[in-house]
C-alpha cells in the first residue's frame, strides 16, 4: 500500500508514519519547507515537500497514492476574524480535494477535531457522532473553522471524493513536537498550573488514534464520521493522573467557566495593548474548552476495532518524550 501523510511532522503525522512503516506501506510524507523534521529522523519514508496553499505540490505528493490521510488540517494560531479564518481553512481544503481527485486515491481519510461534535439532545448523555456541531461562540475563528472544513470534507463525497472522517479526543503520546494537548502535560509538570477549569473531558493514547486512521481507510465507510477516544473522566481526575506519573502536587484550585472566559479575554487585550504580543493562552482557546465533554465510542469501536491503551502509558511515554527532547 502506498499511503501519503500530509502532516507527517506533527504529533498524529509522526506516529501514524509510524504505524504504517510497521505493517510495510511505502511511506510519503509532505511537509513545509519550514518544518523541522526531527520527529521522522531515520525512518524510511519518501519526503515531499509542499504546501497546503500550493495546490501543484500537493497534486505531486497525492500521485501515485494509493490513500491520502490528512492530519494538517489548518488552525488559527491567533485570535483573528472568524471569516478569514474560515476562508483560509476552506481554501486549503479545497486545495487537498481537488489533488485527491486528481490522483484518483482510493481513499482520503480526514483528521477532525473534538469541537466538531456537538451536544446530545439528553443533558448528561455521552455525545456520539450523530451530534451536528453547534456553538455559541460564533464568532470563535477555532471553532467554526474546524467545523466548516469537515463539513466540506464530507459534502466532496457527493462529488465521488472517497472520504473518511476520524474525530480523536484529546490524545497524549510521543513526538509531540508543536504541544497543543502535551501543553497540559507540560503546565502541571512545572507546576504552573496551580488552577483548573472543571468539566469533562475524553483523552486517548495518539497511537491508538494512529491504528484507527489506518483502520479507517480500510474498513471506515465512506462519508461516516468515527468518534475516536478512550477514557471518560474529569479534568481535575486527569490532573490527578499527570500530577501522579511527573511526581508533583496536581493543580488544586477549580477555577469557574465564567471566570476563565472572561478573564482570558482581559488577558488578551492586556496583552496586545502594554506588551505588543499575543497571549500565551488566547480567550478563542479557552471557549474551546466549552466543547469538551464525554463521548460514546462504541461506533469507532465496532467498525473500526481500534485498541485502547491505558491513559497512564500514554501521559508516561509523553513526559519520557518531553524530556528526552528539552521540554522538561
Amino acid at each position: 500500500m502506498k499511503s501519503l501523510v500530509i502532516g507527517g511532522t506533527g504529533q498524529l503525522g509522526a506516529n501514524l508514519v509510524r504505524a504504517l512503516l510497521e505493517r510495510g506501506d511505502q511511506v510519503r510524507v509532505l511537509y513545509r519547507s519550514t518544518s523541522n523534521l526531527f520527529t521522522i529522523d531515520g525512518l524510511n519514508i519518501e519526503r515531499v515537500v509542499g504546501d497546503l496553499n500550493d495546490g501543484e505540490s500537493l497534486r505531486l505528493g497525492c500521485e501515485g497514492m494509493d490513500v491520502v490521510y490528512h492530519t494538517a488540517g489548518y488552525y488559527p494560531s491567533a485570535t483573528i476574524p472568524v471569516e478569514v479564518a474560515k476562508g483560509q481553512a476552506l481554501k486549503e481544503t479545497a486545495l487537498v480535494l481537488e489533488a485527491v481527485r486528481a490522483a484518483r486515491v482510493d481513499r482520503l481519510v480526514y483528521a477532525s477535531t473534538l469541537t466538531t461534535v456537538g451536544f446530545p439532545k439528553t443533558v448528561g448523555h455521552p455525545a456520539n457522532e450523530t451530534c451536528r456541531f453547534s456553538t455559541r461562540y460564533t464568532n470563535n475563528p477555532y471553532l467554526m473553522a474546524k467545523a466548516a472544513m469537515e463539513e466540506k470534507i464530507l459534502q466532496s463525497v457527493h462529488q465521488g471524493i472517497p472520504a473518511v472522517v476520524v474525530i480523536p479526543t484529546e490524545f497524549f503520546g510521543p513526538y509531540d513536537q508543536h504541544p497543543t494537548s502535551g501543553t497540559h502535560i507540560l503546565m502541571v509538570a512545572k507546576e504552573r498550573m496551580p488552577v483548573y477549569v472543571p468539566g469533562r473531558v475524553n483523552v486517548i493514547d495518539v497511537r491508538d488514534v494512529a491504528v484507527a486512521m489506518i483502520r479507517a481507510a480500510e474498513r471506515g465507510r465512506v462519508g461516516e464520521r468515527y468518534l475516536v477516544g478512550n477514557w471518560n473522566t474529569t479534568q481535575k481526575d486527569l490532573n490527578e493522573l499527570i500530577a501522579q506519573v511527573v511526581g508533583v502536587q496536581s493543580p488544586f484550585l477549580p477555577v469557574p467557566w465564567a471566570l476563565a472566559r472572561w478573564g482570558s479575554k482581559v488577558g488578551e487585550r492586556v496583552s496586545r495593548a502594554f506588551f505588543r504580543r499575543p497571549p500565551f493562552l488566547p480567550a478563542f482557546v479557552v471557549e474551546m474548552m466549552a466543547h469538551m465533554q464525554h463521548y460514546d465510542c462504541s461506533k469507532a469501536l465496532r467498525e473500526l476495532d481500534y485498541p485502547r491503551s491505558a491513559p497512564q502509558e500514554a501521559i508516561e511515554d509523553a513526559v519520557t518524550w518531553f524530556r528526552k527532547n528539552g521540554y522538561l
